[in-house]
């Protein structure tokens, strides 16, 4: 990326996060003569854990399940604007200003999958009183085109498109995410106890061999060398939070890092087996690895003393 490009994301994002001004209004009403969507800023935000060397607060930006207006035009398309080679913000309203954003910081970016209740009806208005239009069957994924309440709210209404209807749903007849509901609300625990997973990381060449009843690692390497893990259950510290579990390493020299797996990685990873993607002998869901903290410190010390003695 050129330094003009890197400029024009910096200024993109000066403007994501502190606004441009509309009007006096802090409303998030839909511009007249505009059909509008409505739709919330997802939790988990990526938009929420850039780090950016901004002179504008960053407490002054969106926030995790704030209310967003997007304006559709006369071709009922949303208006985007290019950031950078193929990267495309929307032009959307938030607290009375038009603010750019990634649409995957918002819950119109996420699929959820129909629940077993029966019937699961799709009405052409968000309230039980209105028309129905059809039933849907259970375990269909369906976009997020609007939603009337955050979606991790679990309550209220939800557009969709189904078999070239266009309607709304209640929120609780749906899944959390876009996966077979046979995993629907099932911990970590129980999903991964069957099988057995081969996970490898580029930046660090880390393989482990995980069998997922107790997550026994019978075979672990860095590189070329051998390393002992053990396991602790905690939530995500980057994405969505959710359940996600912790290999810490220690290899033969000492060193020591820290490896995360989310419920979302493995959940990934066995989807693709019923897509009948992969094998259950492929299995090899995202794992992101780190220097411990203790070893970091380490390194930054030892930097600092070589530093000095020069």
């Amino acid at each position: 990326m050129n330094p003009y490009q890197k400029i024009g994301i910096f200024l993109i994002s000066i403007l994501l996060l502190n606004g441009t001004f509309v009007s006096n209004s802090e409303s998030n009403q839909c511009p007249k003569k505009f059909k509008c969507l409505t739709t919330f800023v997802a939790l988990g935000s990526i938009l929420l854990a850039r780090e950016l060397d901004l002179s504008v607060s960053k407490n002054s930006g969106p926030k995790a399940l704030d209310l967003i207006t997007i304006p559709l035009n006369e071709n009922g398309k949303i208006k985007e604007v290019k950031i950078a080679e193929n990267v495309f913000y929307y032009q959307v309203i938030w607290k009375g200003k038009k603010i750019l954003i990634s649409r995957f910081d918002l819950d119109t970016s996420k699929t959820l999958r129909t629940l077993s209740q029966n019937p699961i009806q799709l009405y052409d208005e968000p309230n039980s009183s209105a028309k129905i239009l059809m039933n849907i069957p259970e375990n269909i994924p369906l976009d997020v085109l609007e939603n009337t309440h955050p979606l991790t709210q679990n309550t209220g209404y939800v557009k969709v498109k189904f078999n070239e209807k266009i309607g709304w749903v209640h929120r609780t007849s749906l899944s959390d995410d876009e996966f077979d509901i046979r995993f629907y609300k099932k911990n970590l625990r129980e999903l991964v106890r069957p099988y057995l997973f081969q996970v490898k990381e580029k930046d660090f060449n880390t393989e482990l061999k995980i069998i997922g009843e107790g997550f026994s690692v019978f075979s672990c390497k860095v590189g070329e060398e051998e390393c002992s893990a053990k396991y602790r259950m905690g939530e995500s510290s980057f994405g969505m939070p959710e359940e996600a579990v912790d290999f810490d390493l220690t290899v033969s020299g000492g060193k020591q890092y820290v490896c995360e797996m989310r419920r979302v990685d493995f959940v990934g990873e066995l989807q693709r087996v019923i897509d009948d993607s992969i094998t259950e002998d492929e299995l090899d869901p995202f794992i992101n690895c780190s220097l411990s903290e203790s070893a970091s410190l380490e390194e930054e010390t030892s930097e600092e003393s070589s530093g000095e003695n020069e």
